[in-house]
């Protein structure tokens, strides 16, 4: 990966969280740490929402951000720390 395209990543990275932030329909915290979004929602909506979440996140972020040169890190765990989930936003095939 060229040195360059860091700062890249971390501005979309950066702009994703925001764009999770605005559009998650739940009380959670969103945060974009060295190239991760991490996701923190109560254990009930880990529980019995994660499959509609990731759905409502995939679907924001690639009308939202069509084109990704990079893989970003996806992290949903719960706010009492007993479940975490790691998925990939894949890069747009270019």
């Amino acid at each position: 990966m060229n040195p360059l395209e860091l700062p890249q990543i971390a501005d979309l990275g950066a702009s994703v969280a925001r764009l999770i932030r605005s559009e998650l329909a739940t009380n959670g915290t969103v945060q974009a740490a060295a190239g991760q979004i991490i996701v923190s929602i109560s254990r009930f909506e880990v529980e019995h929402r994660l499959g509609n979440l990731l759905q409502q996140i995939y679907r924001s972020v690639d009308q939202h951000f069509p084109v990704r040169r990079e893989h970003l890190s996806l992290i949903i765990r719960d706010i009492d720390g007993s479940y975490e989930n790691s998925f990939k936003i894949w890069k747009s095939a270019l």
